[in-house]
């Protein structure tokens, strides 16, 4: 659709108790290309046709019975829906005080009586361009081209206006998109925008291709599908004839995306979760709407299942319980609520205590011990994430120190480290600030990362970790082997040791898939100089196993659950008598 084409799709009225003139104005116009023209001759109906044709651009006359062009030009400017419409006055006088107070008053131009049709034609195309370049600033999302949360409000708040003459009904689906925060932390914002964006292309598709939202008119599927912002998308569904309608676009929303997107080369899985709210039984006005969708499309989230679910009450409660559990985290941080614990990590060969993995946990005043994958989104979409992660190096820096002078030597301290702080710039200050105020050895410390991290950005990572080698610091790459690593670049990377996940020592020493990728990364890291230690380790067949293939530490319960600080420095100095009985702790 070329430019000219959308201006004259424009609204414009005329207010003008001069019917002739009124006339002749649309006569011009229609000849000109705009075909949607209002004219109104009695000023008193003026203001409440205004509002429910919502003009574009309004054409006002100052000298009329009834109610003048002054009046009017107030009205409109006091009221939010048409405080910014583009009003041409039209005058017949040429004094400077008619033209000052109509100014004041909020008058957009002006244009002499009589009319000079160039002239007029010129002022609108001026007028309407410069109001299509701020309504997209205003109501279009600068990345995806979407309407965003305004101009959807508002095209939600116009459509139950409608439906509410005829008893019918209409429904919102929010959507929100699986892992995208992961995936925005691992491979930065350019990625995540150009996955936003197609993001944004299938879901246009799917809702082109759904017969239920498109049937019938004049049909435009970027009208009602928009981009609320980060990884919020929502559909406005207005010809539905009941709830199992909005279930089938649900249904077709979650299958379409059962496929990889390519996004720069890369092929990255994006489950929706979709909540949907309808009206009238959900809400009856568009802020409730779409909040009550938003919270089952957390519900859905939050259960780690890619669907649709419609709202309830539950999922009222479940959002509320959430944001009060985001407020308490905050107040965690404050209140020392939050501590570590550490599992052990054991030579395979010697099985003596060679490393500490620091995990963190939350003790909630009234809820109890909450669940790390709990918080732990929370925290990322509070902005907690950095501060909570520093606190946790600090905190395994100093009980480093401490059990050095307790006598436990040659412990290696392991602390995750989220996206969010490794990709932060001043992260590796960070890191030497804090050794430097606890006193802890470097080479007493593990930075961990996850291996998707590792890559996400290949030369910012390198250059970290080039960083903290230089320092004395080693790195750990974690949950290695389910990311997307390319070996080329993983022989370059300054790391001392890789952690197989979990995922691939649950089916050993039986499972041959298990066996064969297991034995393949700790062969491969011997070659490249790594360690290896093995995670999740529930058995001795397991942990005779990765000893017999050549693995290094062995974590699990197995060996220890995750122990306070005393009774880690119990087991470390029991650990003859301790360890024999393995899965028995």
């Amino acid at each position: 659709m070329t430019e000219v084409t959308t201006l004259h799709n424009s609204v414009i009225m005329m207010v003008d108790d001069e019917s002739i003139m009124v006339e002749l104005i649309q006569m011009f116009l229609e000849e000109t290309g705009y075909k949607r023209f209002y004219g109104i001759s009695d000023s008193l109906e003026a203001i409440s046709e205004i509002h429910l044709r919502k003009p574009d651009i309004l054409l006002l006359d100052l000298v009329m019975p009834g109610i003048n062009g002054f009046e009017i030009l107030k009205q409109l400017r006091a009221h939010p829906q048409t405080a910014h419409l583009p009003v041409v006055v039209l005058t017949s006088s040429s004094d400077c005080e008619t033209k000052l107070k109509a100014l004041e008053l909020g008058a957009t131009d002006f244009l002499a009586k009589p009319v000079d049709q160039s002239e007029l034609a010129l002022r609108i195309r001026n007028t309407l361009t410069f109001k299509a370049y701020q309504d997209q600033l205003a109501y279009y999302d600068s990345l995806t081209g979407l309407p965003n949360r305004r101009l959807c409000l508002e095209r939600l708040n116009n459509a139950i206006s409608r439906f509410q003459k005829v008893n019918g009904f209409l429904s919102v689906l929010n959507i929100r998109l699986g892992h995208f925060r992961k995936v925005a932390d691992t491979y930065g914002p350019e990625i995540s925008d150009a996955l936003l964006k197609e993001v944004s292309e299938r879901l246009l598709d799917c809702v082109r291709s759904s017969d239920i939202v498109s049937h019938g008119g004049d049909y435009d599927p970027s009208r009602i599908t928009a981009h609320l912002g980060g990884d919020e998308f929502s559909i406005l569904l207005t010809r539905i004839q009941n709830e199992n309608d909005a279930s089938y676009v649900g249904e077709r929303l979650v299958q379409s995306f059962d496929k990889p997107l390519c996004v720069e080369g890369r092929e990255i899985y994006m489950p929706l979760s979709v909540g949907i709210a309808v009206y009238p039984s959900d809400g009856d006005n568009a802020e409730i709407l779409l909040s009550r969708a938003s919270s089952t499309a957390d519900l859905v989230v939050d259960e780690g299942e890619n669907g649709f679910q419609f709202y309830s009450d539950e999922a009222n409660t479940h959002l509320k319980e959430k944001m009060e559990l985001g407020q308490d985290l905050r107040k965690g941080l404050s209140n020392k609520e939050f501590y570590l614990v550490y599992q052990p990590q054991v030579d395979a060969v010697s099985q003596k205590v060679k490393g500490a993995e620091a995990l963190l946990r939350w003790n909630h005043p009234s809820k109890g011990v909450v669940a790390p994958n709990v918080f732990i989104p929370l925290a990322e979409e509070n902005g907690l994430m950095i501060e909570l992660g520093t606190r946790v190096l600090r905190e395994a820096c100093q009980q480093s120190v401490l059990w050095e002078k307790e006598g436990i030597e040659d412990l290696t301290v392991a602390v995750n480290v989220s996206g969010r702080q490794f990709k932060a710039d001043n992260f590796f200050d960070t890191v030497k600030r804090v050794i430097a105020e606890t006193g802890a050895a470097p080479s007493n410390i593990m930075i961990e990362i996850t291996e998707s991290l590792a890559m996400s950005d290949v030369h910012q990572a390198i250059a970290v970790l080039l960083q903290l080698r230089g320092f004395g610091i080693s790195v750990s790459v974690d949950d290695f082997g389910t990311g997307y690593s390319s070996l080329s670049y993983l022989k370059d990377f300054p790391i001392a040791e890789l952690k197989i996940d979990k995922a691939f020592v649950d089916g050993l020493p039986d499972n041959l898939g298990d066996q064969a990728i297991s034995s393949a990364i700790i062969s491969m890291a011997k070659k490249l100089g790594y360690k290896i230690v093995a995670e999740g380790v529930e058995n001795k067949q397991q942990a005779d196993y990765l000893s017999f293939v050549g693995c290094d530490l062995i974590q699990g319960y197995f060996y220890s659950k995750p122990l306070s600080v005393k009774e880690f420095s119990e087991f470390y100095f029991r650990e003859d008598t301790v360890l024999i009985q393995g899965a028995q702790l």
